[in-house]
């Protein structure tokens, strides 16, 4: 792990080597890896996070008022503690909330014991899955499956899915037919611009019951941004 601080980006985080996050575009990726599942699903109380350790996640899922659970795991406490002391801006006070539950743990783990239906929606805010790396265990279909398990029957998720323009497109098509090994054609695939990622990232959209992209409710969406001024991003034309 490494915490640079560059004059364009601002202060910027470095997992194995690869440039995972920084300040300067941050919002577009937390508002949209958060927003658009948030926004899918019905009525959303209870949410987990896998990963996220900069805590942008969290912080976009805390302007929820509604929520009755909230639960942030990541497996690395010094990323965590690290990004609070020199990237504060990005988690808001978010570790600091008493709405949050934040666990230093294994993820799969966590996913694995975790009861039937327990979440509404899960974020998977993890680094991409290069074979050897930390995030290749979250994009296995076996994972998959226990998420599907512990969502309810509204659930949606949302995960990190890989640059395409950074990445051999063989690991890029892998990610998703894990995806759609679990969760079939309910499985969909928004890309987003973003300078830090060689112009843009993906995100991999995966939903079950009522929750569909395209039952999206305009007057929710709007509702929900007029409360919240302060998205740099995310609107309704933006979903």
């Amino acid at each position: 792990m490494e915490i640079i601080q560059n004059k364009w980006w601002g202060m910027s985080l470095y997992l194995d080597n690869v440039h995972n996050v920084n300040e300067r575009d941050e919002f577009v990726y937390h508002e949209m890896i958060v927003h658009v599942p948030m926004m899918i699903h019905p009525n959303p109380k209870r949410v987990l996070i896998i990963g996220g350790g900069d805590g942008g996640s969290a912080r976009e899922v805390l302007r929820y008022k509604d929520l009755e659970k909230a639960v942030m795991i990541d497996i690395d406490g010094i990323v965590v503690n690290a990004c609070k002391e020199h990237m504060p801006s990005l988690n808001n006070g978010a570790f600091d909330s008493d709405r949050l539950e934040l666990i230093i743990g294994d993820g799969i783990d966590y996913v694995k014991k975790a009861p039937d239906n327990s979440f509404d929606v899960v974020i998977v805010d993890s680094t991409d899955p290069n074979p050897g790396t930390v995030g290749e265990v979250l994009f296995t279909p076996e994972f998959y499956q226990n998420v599907d398990r512990i969502l309810g029957k509204d659930g949606v998720v949302s995960t990190q899915s890989m640059m395409p323009m950074r990445w051999r497109k063989e690991e890029y098509a892998n990610s998703l037919r894990n995806l759609k090994t679990v969760f079939k054609d309910n499985t969909w695939v928004y890309l987003i611009p973003t300078d830090a990622y060689n112009g843009q990232t993906s995100l991999g959209l995966c939903f079950k019951g009522d929750a569909h992209p395209d039952k999206m409710p305009k007057e929710r969406v709007q509702k929900f941004c007029e409360a919240n001024k302060d998205l740099k991003y995310y609107n309704y034309k933006i979903h």
